[in-house]
């Protein structure tokens, strides 16, 4: 089943409605009309007979393709889907202009990158104001061996330049990216304002969590964009900073740091 939503550029929650006959396995997606690399959601969700389920979207493109298939027989259409477009919901969170322009920023970046191609020495994105810069690159690597490094980002403590690999970004939807962003964001511009080295990675979750949350954005690409990342190292310091990154979004719905409009 797919289809196209007429969204102008506006923010919503769909809530997906999928039934069908005994227990199923269902991908569901919804990625910008027309253009690779630009997924806003993609779920793979159970159902047994009837499932709801919701897609927080603080912005969309003009126009999205909605797409929901069986993920283990894709010929398979005895299934029924129903889309309802609601209101965004939003938060009370306390934001600074350098956390607004850079969310702005972020956020710009992010629904793009994934249909442009980098210069294998790096392509600059710079915020309105000229106070961040993103350098994006086919693959990090480190500068003195020359060896790729696996990670999706990484900013400079010093001159708040963000690094980010295409290749990462590519398999990421465009909130997971958000996400990653806002991580290296808090480090050099959050962490500090709080007492917190640059360097401290759960200041730099939490930091992060409070304005990707707050904005609006899916807890399930959170969660999935940090279990990725930690999958490929599982240190006993990951694991705990997992169960922070749960703790606190169990926490944030339960209005403990923002309160909802």
């Amino acid at each position: 089943m797919h289809k196209v939503l007429q969204t102008d550029g506006n923010p919503m929650t769909l809530y997906v409605t999928i039934k069908c006959n005994g227990k199923k396995r269902f991908r569901v997606w919804c990625e910008e009309l027309k253009r690779v690399n630009s997924r806003y959601a993609d779920r793979l969700i159970t159902v047994d007979g009837k499932r709801t389920i919701f897609i927080n979207l603080p912005f969309t493109p003009n126009a999205m393709f909605f797409g929901c298939k069986n993920a283990e027989n894709v010929k398979d259409n005895d299934f029924e889907v129903d889309i309802v477009q609601t209101p965004l919901r939003s938060y009370d969170i306390q934001t600074d202009a350098l956390a607004h322009n850079f969310i702005e920023f972020a956020v710009a970046f992010a629904k793009t990158c994934g249909y442009k191609n980098p210069s294998p020495r790096g392509t600059f994105a710079k915020s309105k104001d000229g106070t961040y810069l993103i350098k994006y690159f086919p693959n990090i690597v480190d500068y003195k061996t020359g060896a790729m490094i696996n990670t999706p980002a990484r900013i400079g403590h010093r001159t708040g330049t963000i690094e980010v690999s295409k290749n990462k970004f590519d398999r990421y939807t465009i909130p997971m990216r958000v996400m990653i962003l806002l991580h290296e964001f808090s480090h050099k511009y959050r962490n500090p304002a709080i007492g917190l080295p640059i360097s401290h990675e759960s200041g730099a979750d939490i930091n992060g969590l409070y304005l990707y949350l707050g904005s609006g954005f899916s807890k399930v690409d959170a969660i999935c964009v940090f279990a990725n990342v930690f999958l490929k190292a599982q240190t006993d310091a990951n694991i705990q900073r997992m169960r922070k990154i749960q703790d606190y979004i169990q926490r944030f719905e339960n209005q403990e740091f923002a309160k909802l409009n």
